[in-house]
């Protein structure tokens, strides 16, 4: 999870809910790291794939919308993560390198397998014919 842990549990006695209207003709500073991590996330095609320059056009969009709604955006960029958050940033990059081995591992083993079948299938279905494939299980036909 991103941000400070128990945040919103210390400042939610504070807030109040508004609608959008309230806040027209007034400046608002908005955390451009959480929209950017929103649009990357949130933003995708058919098939599951992120948008190519998802975060440009999911900031124009919502630019836009304050805009229309007569309010006045200022983007807080922060800097570098803080010490403390390094160990984090490390062990996150450590188990997305160790999810996409398992991935691509298991990826190799399907395909593995689906090669096989079909092999198998084509021999058995040479061998029916009449025409057994050769040992080396390479069709042959040239």
């Amino acid at each position: 999870s991103m941000g400070v842990q128990g945040l919103w549990d210390l400042a939610s006695p504070a807030g109040q809910k508004l609608h959008l209207s309230a806040l027209e003709n007034k400046v608002v500073a908005v955390d451009a790291s959480i929209w950017m991590y929103h649009f990357l996330k949130a933003m995708r095609d058919e098939a599951g794939n992120m948008i190519k320059g998802a975060h440009v056009l999911g900031f124009f969009r919502r630019i836009c919308k304050l805009l229309y709604l007569k309010i006045k955006p200022v983007f807080v960029f922060d800097g570098p993560p803080p010490q403390l958050k390094l160990r984090t940033l490390r062990l996150r990059a450590q188990q997305r390198d160790a999810e996409d081995r398992h991935r691509r591992k298991a990826v190799e083993k399907l395909l593995r397998n689906q090669l096989q079948m079909h092999i198998l299938q084509a021999s058995a279905a040479a061998a029916a014919e009449g025409h057994p494939l050769p040992e080396d299980g390479a069709a042959g036909g040239g």
